[in-house]
């Protein structure tokens, strides 16, 4: 048993210490994104305070879903963005610049933005009006009657954008530009695995563009060192998709 330990101590050693904790990170940090996101959670870390009511609204909404929804994407921020970041700067010694935050953009950028969208905005219009879609979309649910054209909707889309910025971080830039001194331009393919799996029980057209989706995106930023271009188009994305989702309940206004 020693001598097995003692091998593997030997074999891991060899390793690239960055590329280790990547991909070990990607397991731990989407393991607790997927449990952590529950809202029993946030009742219990707020339980005892004067801030209980959040923790309750977000168990068992009653107006609407909204805390709950933030909490998923505060709980997304800290496991896509923070930690990676701050190990990244303090530990890996590295600028974020390096790891897909580069300042600038892709040449021809509009251009590409744009056909991307011409291209993406009557698929999610088609989209829209199957059951399944229906019934994922929009997360935001509002269940006292007041229009979802307001400032619930405004904060939930916020908070959206956010977790689509921890995102791209994290598949774009940290766990790709980590395994990118390693793998080559492998690492846009092995980004793309969970990026996908992250998907699952979500529409499955929506998944199967993930993965086309992802190995474009990630060629960008293999490429260009920045996630701007798959930010915008996340963001515009998701935006379209909740508004193609209310307009066809006619509970937009």
């Amino acid at each position: 048993m020693i001598e097995v330990l003692r091998q593997m101590r030997l074999d891991l050693g060899r390793l690239d210490t960055r590329a280790v904790f990547a991909l070990v990170y990607a397991a731990v940090g989407l393991t607790c994104i997927s449990y952590f996101k529950n809202p029993e959670y946030l009742r219990a870390l707020l339980g005892g305070t004067s801030y209980v009511w959040i923790g309750e609204a977000a168990v068992s909404p009653t107006d609407n879903n909204l805390y709950s929804l933030l909490w998923w994407a505060l709980i997304s921020v800290a496991f896509y963005f923070v930690i990676p970041a701050l190990f990244v700067v303090f530990v890996a010694k590295q600028r974020l610049r390096n790891i897909g935050l580069a300042v600038g953009i892709e040449k021809g950028f509009l251009k590409m933005f744009l056909v991307c969208i011409a291209v993406m905005l009557p698929l999610v219009y088609l989209m829209s009006h199957t059951s399944s879609f229906a019934a994922k979309y929009p997360f935001l649910q509002i269940y006292n009657g007041d229009p979802y054209f307001g400032w619930t909707l405004v904060v939930w889309e916020l908070a959206y954008f956010a977790q689509f910025f921890g995102l791209e971080f994290f598949f774009r830039g940290f766990l790709l530009h980590s395994l990118k001194p390693v793998v080559g331009v492998y690492s846009v393919f092995v980004m793309t695995v969970p990026y996908t799996m992250i998907h699952f029980g979500k529409p499955m057209p929506e998944t199967f563009a993930a993965i086309l989706a992802g190995i474009f995106l990630g060629w960008l930023s293999y490429r260009n060192g920045n996630i701007w271009l798959g930010l915008m188009l996340h963001c515009s994305v998701a935006l379209s998709m909740d508004i193609f989702a209310l307009y066809n309940k006619a509970v937009l206004f």
